[in-house]
Parts: C-alpha cells; structure tokens; sequence
C-alpha cells in the first residue's frame, strides 16, 4: 500500500517538474521575442537575431520566432548587399523578406521601408550606368554637363551601391579631361565656381589659386553639389587633377630657384664692382653700357621661350 503511495507521490513530483520546465521554457521564450522585437525598434538588428535565435533554442519548431528570424537576416543581408555594391542581389532579398508570412508586423514595414531605398538606389545606379556606357562611346568630346557633373559629384563612401560603376566613371572623368571640354555654366555659377576656388585655396591642403584656375568651373560646382566640405572637395581634385597641382608646385619652386640664381648672381656682381672700384684705369661706365646694348640686342635675336600654361602641357600629354 505504502508502495503504491509512494509511486503516485513520484508521478505527482514528475509532473510538476515537467510543467515547471514548461513553464520555464515558455517565460524564456517570450522574454526573448520581447527582447528582439525591442532590439528592432531600437534598429539593432544583430541584437535581435540573437534574441529569436535564443527563442529558437526554447521552440526549435515554432513558426512565430522563425518568421521573425528570418525577417531580420533578410534585413541585415539587404544592407550588407548595398554595402558590398551588389545592388540587384539586394532587391531580391528584401523581395523576399517583405513577403515573409507569420513575421513581426515591426519587421514587415521595416522590410518595406528598406525596398523603397532599396528600389530607389537600384534605379539610380541603372540610369548611372546607361548613360555613363552612352558617354563612353562619344567621340566628338561632345560629352553631356549634366552627366559628367553628376560623376564628379558622387560620394563613394555614401553611396557604395554605386562603386560597380566607379572604374567607368572615372574613365568618363578622365577622357571630359583629355577632351579640354569647356562646360558653359551661367554667370551667377562662374561666380560662385570662383568664390569656391577662393574657399578651398584658402584651406591647408596644396591647391592654390594657379592650380585652381585650370580647373573647369563645372567640376568646382560639382564638388559641392552635395555639401561635401572643403577637405572633401581637395581629396576629389587630388583624384582627378592632381597632376596639375603637382605642375603647378614644379612652376612655383623652379620660379623659386630662379630668383635665388638670380638673387646670387647680383651679389657675385656687387662683389666684383665694388673690388674693382679703386681701379681709376677701370672705365666702369663704358663696360656698363656695352652690356646694356648687348643685352637689348640678345634678347630682341633670342626672344626668352614662352612657357605653355598647365593644362596645355598636360593635355599635350596625354593626346601624345
């Protein structure tokens, strides 16, 4: 009888130890759905894929938390995608994210919020490529301002969905350049090209206002078309005009160095005259003026070269 007693006890015990597993399980459960649902409100999306991860490990078949799961790696992997320039595998995979069934409703518009951007950067990045494929195919240097002002204007580290297209758009840039296409651009933009130039020559960085000057007012107008500051716009003419800094550099200490000769030789001059001063069978005037007449002569037979400016050297160059 005791024995009897003491086994129904044993299956009483047994069956709260389970319900109280149960129990258990089910309050981890919920805590981590609640807590992934909040991570999502809060846009931390590696969070709460560990939160309905852990929900997972409490209801390894339950089709709520693995709609939620799935839901936020959609996301994360679209942002990846973007990131990584593969902006058509993107599209897809918030595609598919959005018609998710079962999910969190948070998530569902989340999804939806991400394929407008989504969509939205796909069709920027496929006009971007139509019609930088079209330029690249002019061969008059006809090229179009609206086109090469929008190329010089991206920010790549803000759109990376469009670095696929940065090896074309740079050679589009880089023919605009050998072709010496002159963009027209309005008064009021030759104006404000000339007080951005001002601007950025008066930062310390290497471009002065020599250099700036051969570079067209399209592309000064375009490195701040989208609010890039001053260290932003340099970094870009580093990439694209560089060469013609450098030249200007070269100008500017050559130019240096001539005066210095020069400055060198006067002394050397001073010297001489004044040791030869005391001489009185030195007839100084006459030797002073027989130079002056040979230098007029020289120079009028010999005319000094001119030098050809920056940007004829440097597409002297580069048509060679």
């Amino acid at each position: 009888m005791k024995s009897g007693k003491h086994r129904v006890s044993l299956l009483i015990l047994l069956c709260l130890m389970v319900v109280g597993l149960a129990g258990c399980h089910n309050k981890a459960y919920s805590q981590s759905i609640e807590k992934g649902l909040n991570a999502v409100a809060e846009n931390k999306y590696q969070k709460a894929l560990t939160y309905f991860d852990n929900a997972l490990a409490q209801k390894p078949k339950d089709e709520k938390a693995q709609a939620y799961r799935d839901q936020t790696q959609a996301y994360l992997t679209t942002t990846s995608e973007l990131k990584a320039g593969k902006v058509k595998t993107a599209l897809t995979t918030v595609d598919k994210g959005v018609k998710i069934t079962n999910g969190a409703t948070s998530l569902t518009n989340k999804l939806k919020q991400l394929k407008v951007t989504v969509t939205s950067d796909y069709q920027e990045y496929q006009q971007l490529s139509d019609d930088v494929k079209a330029q690249l195919k002019v061969k008059n240097g006809n090229y179009s301002a609206d086109v090469l002002k929008r190329c010089a204007a991206i920010n790549w580290d803000k759109k990376p969905y469009l670095k696929p297209l940065k090896a074309k758009v740079k050679q589009l840039l880089t023919a605009a350049k050998k072709a010496k296409t002159n963009m027209k651009v309005s008064a009021a933009e030759a104006k404000r090209a000339a007080a951005l130039r001002r601007k950025i020559a008066a930062a310390k960085n290497k471009w002065n206002m020599a250099a700036l000057d051969d570079v067209p007012d399209w592309f000064i107008l375009a490195l701040f078309a989208d609010d890039s500051d001053v260290d932003d716009a340099a970094e870009e003419l580093d990439d694209e005009y560089a060469d013609q800094a450098d030249d200007n550099d070269d100008e500017d200490s050559n130019r240096d160095d001539a005066d210095d000769s020069e400055t060198q030789s006067d002394d050397d001059y001073d010297d001489d005259t004044d040791s030869e001063s005391d001489d009185d069978d030195y007839d100084t005037d006459d030797q002073y003026d027989d130079d002056d007449d040979y230098d007029d002569a020289e120079s009028l037979l010999n005319p000094a070269p001119v030098q050809p400016s920056v940007a004829d050297r440097l597409f002297a160059s580069a048509s060679c």
